[in-house]
């Protein structure tokens, strides 16, 4: 299983399509899953950082609540299936301008923050994610503000 979804994120991008767990992009399922491992670190997904990746996947993809669920439940199964995040960082790195990714960390900040608490785990997953996407030093602290 994880032999096979190496396979599919490290893939080229088709000519007409960038998705993996189609219908969704790779970048999209890589976001949500980079969500949801900061919601797990601590063991305990709250309801509130739940309900903060539902509304991020929603607001930041547009999609509706269905989709949006269907997506997390997606990235879910390949988070449970991946033995390292470093494919997903790569992903999203790929995926997006270094704009975007800053906004995406500030994303990670706001699960972090969801539920009213701050783990030294949360803190260093966070960093150590911030470092792969090539945000660091100040943009790393400013994306930490806007949450």
């Amino acid at each position: 299983m994880f032999e096979k979804l190496l396979f599919l994120l490290n893939q080229a991008p088709p000519a007409t399509a960038d998705t993996v767990g189609a219908p969704f992009e790779r970048r999209h399922l890589a976001v949500a899953v980079l969500l949801l491992e900061l919601a797990r670190v601590d063991r305990a997904v709250s309801p509130e950082e739940q309900a903060t990746i539902e509304r991020i996947v929603r607001v930041r993809f547009g999609f509706d609540a269905g989709t949006a669920a269907r997506l997390i439940e997606t990235a879910r199964r390949l988070l449970d299936a991946s033995l390292e995040d470093w494919v997903f960082a790569a992903a999203v790195r790929a995926g997006f301008t270094a704009d975007e990714r800053a906004e995406i960390v500030a994303l990670l900040w706001e699960v972090v923050y969801a539920d009213g608490g701050l783990a030294h785990f949360e803190e260093a997953l966070v960093e150590r994610l911030s470092r792969q996407l090539g945000i660091e030093g100040d943009e790393l602290e400013t994306a930490r503000a806007q949450a």
